[in-house]
């Protein structure tokens, strides 16, 4: 089947563009096509990035010149067809279409295929086409496809579809010149015409949907396109990437290398991220002092010091360890290492009714929530992505691990398991995330069997060839995450750190004039007085079944904008003063005075090992971070499912902790 040319002699949609005005390109493609790479190669790295307005999903805006003409290049999110399915697929068209207020229509798209898979590709190509405007094709991996024995005759290609073809190879910058040439071109000529699919539709049968049809039909025509235009010689040798495959994707052998791959990954995290956590504490403590030596003792020093400062260092301590996260999992995305994890986790995912696509945002929520839910968007099936972010903050996030490391080190026996090196505490850190996934795997399987009932979304991806990550778009993944985590949590943190000062601050507590009281002492006391402390006494009935006084009740409930914060909170509340988590002395002084503490007037200790298992208990499970839920509530569109989010989490940590508390006091431990 042949196709005419589009008229390239004919004025087309451009010509009447201002030689002067900015050229907008919208850069359409499947996932795991090198999309981003070729993005990163056109137009460099650091690019502007916000949301689409009205909805939250994700612009990617970079900007380059080509012959004296600026080029907007818009990223679009990754998709298999313009027939909507999920958030990001419905911004797709509606970016494609002119239809989002404020964001110019494309004058030319930027189709990207994949070389080693052609036919796969070309159906969303052929659905751009459609649309009926200006369009080039960008031909990626064209060096792999040569390596597999792939053939293209790229002019004849290019003169069945009507519109321009362009090989590239985006890492080493091969056909970026031509690519910009056929771009320029293409906003000055007729756009190519739309796939003839009537003869195709007329031979399926009328029972099947529009959707099977269209399908079915865009397929066969796709069939006769290539045509003569593909060829492939036979290839005996077995490719070591084939070998790597049939190892990494083995039920087995696969499941046991994923799983040595995150626990290297996460003990790398802890290891690596530390000096940098300690050096911006560090850092923030100065900022502190500073502020404190030079500021007049009162209630503005006190809120700078005590909410601001210390808000902010709640929330930066922890950005190393999200940036060295996402450096991690975009190595192993660069390489195609991710790919091959997702298509082994679906096995596993479907059997508690969630699916492939579910992998990569409950992976990132180990680091925060908040970019693991927003990762869901790219779920097309509601049910899937709903059920994804409810179980999503169930991940032990690295918030929690301050608390995790202050009391397993203060009240786990540091004993041996099994083998000499491998001990108490490092178990017990283990089993708290390992409660998370377990409880999440549940979670996930009872709501997929009765509120989401419904089958689990097939899970269809191509494998992308092995390939050398690129340490540009590596780094800037790197720097992304990080400042969105800033972004969408630090405001928030910071504004409820300052709530959480003035409620353990007001009413002021003066002693009496004649009573010498420390410092120390005289802060403990005003907490026990303030709003705060009202409160962690109002709560106490509610939370002694678990073990707990008022004072972890009152750290609970200033713990409420970020799990970090109990530290905190329970370094004043026990007379010790702020606490930087961070610092090993500090926390080694904040374990002496949490071991000392007794109940109020008697010599029965606070702190045992069950209480110190019920309290980690609690802070796996519940939803202790006013950031996630206000995400939830933007990525749901609704107010109920952080109510809902929170009252479940809520209750489950209870129980559970109730329960731990409970066996392991009966157990005498």
């Amino acid at each position: 089947m042949t196709h005419p040319s589009g008229g390239q002699a004919d004025r087309g949609l451009g010509a009447g563009l201002d030689p002067e005005r900015t050229i907008t390109v919208a850069l359409l493609g499947n996932p795991n096509t090198g999309k981003s790479t070729l993005f990163s190669a056109l137009a460099g790295i650091p690019t502007r990035i916000g949301n689409y307005p009205g909805v939250t999903v994700e612009e990617k805006v970079g900007r380059f010149s080509h012959k004296g003409r600026s080029i907007d290049l818009v990223d679009l999110p990754g998709t298999y067809s313009l027939r909507a399915q999920s958030p990001d697929e419905q911004v797709v068209i509606d970016v494609l279409q002119g239809r989002i207020e404020g964001v110019a229509q494309p004058d030319c798209i930027l189709v990207v295929t994949d070389a080693t898979n052609l036919e796969r590709n070309l159906f969303l190509a052929s659905q751009a086409i459609d649309l009926g405007r200006p369009l080039v094709i960008a031909l990626t991996l064209s060096d792999l496809a040569e390596q597999k024995g792939i053939s293209i005759d790229i002019a004849e290609l290019s003169r069945r579809l009507g519109c321009p073809v362009v090989p590239v190879v985006a890492p080493n910058r091969s056909g970026l010149g031509a690519l910009g040439d056929r771009i320029l071109e293409s906003v000055s000529v007729a756009p190519p015409p739309a796939a003839d699919l009537g003869p195709y539709l007329a031979t399926i049968g009328g029972n099947r949907t529009a959707p099977a049809r269209e399908a079915i039909a865009r397929y066969a025509w796709i069939e006769r396109l290539l045509d003569g235009v593909v060829s492939r010689t036979p290839t005996v040798a077995v490719r070591l990437g084939d070998r790597i495959d049939a190892l990494l994707t083995h039920r087995i052998w696969g499941t046991l290398v994923f799983a040595a791959t995150m626990l290297a990954m996460f003990t790398s995290i802890f290891w690596l991220a530390a000096p940098l956590m300690d050096l911006i504490s560090t850092g923030m403590d100065g900022i502190g002092a500073w502020a404190e030596s030079v500021l007049p003792e009162g209630a503005i020093r006190s809120l700078l010091v005590d909410g601001v400062i210390a808000g902010v260092g709640g929330v930066v301590v922890f950005v190393p360890q999200i940036a060295m996260l996402f450096l991690f999992i975009a190595l192993l995305e660069g390489c195609g290492y991710l790919s091959r994890a997702a298509f082994l986790m679906d096995r596993l995912l479907c059997g508690v009714g969630l699916s492939g696509k579910s992998f990569i945002p409950l992976l990132s929520s180990f680091a925060c929530a908040i970019p693991g839910i927003m990762a869901a968007r790219t779920i097309e099936n509601p049910r899937d992505r709903l059920l994804t972010i409810l179980v999503a903050p169930l991940m032990s996030c690295s918030a929690r691990l301050p608390v995790y490391l202050l009391l397993c080190g203060a009240f786990v026996p540091n004993l041996p398991v099994g083998i000499p090196w491998l001990r108490l505490p490092a178990v017990v850190l283990t089993a708290m995330y390992a409660l998370g996934v377990v409880v999440a795997a549940i979670t996930a399987f009872v709501l997929s069997r009765t509120i989401f009932r419904g089958p689990s979304q097939p899970f269809v991806m191509e494998l992308p060839g092995w390939r050398w990550p690129r340490w540009d778009v590596v780094l800037e993944r790197s720097r992304e995450a990080a400042w969105s985590f800033l972004k969408n949590a630090g405001t928030l943190i910071v504004a409820m750190s300052i709530v959480i000062w003035a409620l353990g601050t007001y009413p002021k507590f003066a002693p009496a004039a004649d009573r010498q009281v420390p410092e120390a002492e005289a802060r403990g006391e005003a907490l026990r007085q303030s709003f705060l402390g009202m409160a962690g006494r109002a709560i106490e009935p509610v939370v002694r079944p678990l073990g707990w006084d008022w004072r972890i009740g009152c750290a609970v409930i200033a713990s409420f904008p970020a799990r970090e914060v109990v530290l905190g909170t329970l370094g004043v509340i026990y007379n010790l003063g702020d606490v930087d988590p961070g610092a090993e002395e500090g926390a080694s002084e904040l374990a002496r005075r949490l071991k000392a503490a007794t109940w109020d007037g008697s010599d029965r200790k606070v702190f045992t090992l069950p209480v110190a298992l019920s309290i980690m208990v609690f802070f796996a499970l519940c939803a202790q971070c006013a950031s996630t839920l206000v995400v939830i509530g933007k990525e749901t569109g609704s107010r109920l499912w952080p109510v809902v989010s929170f009252t479940f989490m809520t209750l489950l940590a209870w129980i559970a902790a109730f329960a731990t508390y409970q066996i392991g006091s009966q157990l005498g431990w």
